[in-house]
């Protein structure tokens, strides 16, 4: 089971009320509305029977991205520690791949201090990162199984 990201509707919908980057006109509020999503896809989750459960994003993203901005939410942060995953998978952005397009605003350069901000919190967190090298999407896929396997085995 994956959980989809839940801000690219959210994003749409910040455009279609003239809003050209709802995260960085509004950021508190559109993080208002990604903690309620996430959190609720956390706890769907701890009722799935399913081997594995994957989160396209988690709640610590969001703490990360106000911390990046420098308007973090303390109330949040503290609350992190309800939100325990199992292993972190952590890509840093590719400057061959990266795109900017529609939802994806952040250029190359915003992205990867984007990333240093996430990776902070998620240490912060003591959860356990697991970074992926640069390879096919295939290839990371087993990577991922592979260290899920050795990880609940």
């Amino acid at each position: 089971m994956c959980f989809e990201e839940v801000s690219r509707d959210f994003i749409k919908l910040g455009k279609k009320q003239g809003m050209e980057n709802y995260f960085k006109e509004k950021p508190h509020e559109f993080s208002q509305y990604l903690w309620k999503k996430r959190k609720k896809q956390f706890q769907k989750a701890l009722k799935l029977k399913t081997k594995y459960v994957f989160f396209d994003r988690a709640m610590h993203d969001v703490v990360g991205y106000l911390n990046h901005i420098e308007e973090p939410n303390i109330v949040w942060e503290n609350k992190l520690t309800l939100y325990s995953y199992d292993l972190v998978f952590l890509l840093k952005p590719v400057s061959q791949i990266y795109i900017k397009d529609e939802d994806r605003m952040e250029t190359y350069e915003e992205a990867v201090e984007v990333h240093k901000s996430l990776k902070k919190i998620y240490q912060q967190s003591k959860l356990k990162i697991i970074k992926l090298p640069f390879t096919t999407p295939q290839e990371r896929f087993d990577l991922i199984l592979q260290h899920c396997a050795n990880e609940f085995s």
